[in-house]
């Protein structure tokens, strides 16, 4: 989505979004960067507007100017199983996030909601109920995986950044999975805090590689919990394609 985001914002011109690795286009709110003299949030303050911003921060941790600014809002929602998994091999090779012996370890604390950022849950949630607010677009991972091009055009739509003519298909190709994981630009090889000997930045990006990971049990186990959960939530999620 980032990918997306920044090749419609330089007006379709994917040479000019690549220009930059693609963690150095958007004020990462999340993260002090050790050399920086200013906070993220103060760097995304002093850029001008219109600014790309990104962030994983839960509700209860995002600034109250989101409330009250309204800016436009792209929020891209997993199926849980398979962000489990994605989450665990980003935790192996990421070198300032704890390590996990095992899956099984982690499979436990996710349930737990015990890792970075908290409750899945509570976080898709949250921002499926805004999913109506004109600021706000809803994006599922599948759909992306299924239907890259309607998911280009939908967010194109939404920001009121059009799509050159001829040029969709060129932004599609390009913002493949496969084609990012090959992009130096895009697959985070020049970032020294993720170890891609243990676990690449973009490793799969399958739908249903949880499968590979769960056991029966554990299967067993969190479809309980996803149960409870959404309960009462129109939210629904592909687990396979």
């Amino acid at each position: 989505m980032q990918e997306i985001v920044s090749v419609l914002f330089h007006g379709c011109d994917i040479q000019k979004a690549d220009e930059v690795s693609i963690w150095k286009r958007f004020v990462f709110l999340d993260q002090q960067k050790k050399d920086a003299h200013v906070s993220p949030h103060d760097e995304a303050t002093r850029k001008p507007s219109p600014r790309l911003i990104k962030t994983h921060l839960p509700p209860q941790h995002m600034a109250k100017q989101l409330t009250i600014k309204r800016p436009k809002i792209v929020y891209v929602g997993r199926n849980p199983k398979d962000n489990a998994v994605s989450l665990y091999n980003f935790y192996r090779a990421n070198t300032y996030l704890r390590t996990y012996e095992t899956w099984n370890e982690f499979f436990e604390a996710f349930c737990a909601d015990d890792v970075i950022y908290g409750s899945w849950f509570d976080m898709n949630i949250y921002w499926w109920n805004l999913r109506n607010e004109d600021n706000v677009l809803f994006i599922k991972y599948e759909d992306m995986k299924k239907d890259l091009a309607s998911v280009i055009e939908g967010v194109s739509e939404f920001f009121g950044w059009p799509i050159s003519d001829g040029k969709l298909q060129d932004i599609v190709k390009h913002c493949t999975f496969d084609s990012m994981k090959k992009n130096p630009k895009a697959n985070l090889s020049d970032n020294k805090h993720i170890d891609q000997s243990i676990s690449a930045f973009l490793r799969k990006g399958e739908v249903g590689d949880w499968k590979n990971y769960f056991t029966k049990a554990q299967n067993t186990k969190f479809d309980k919990k996803y149960a409870e959960k959404m309960n009462g939530s129109s939210l629904t999620f592909e687990f396979e394609l």
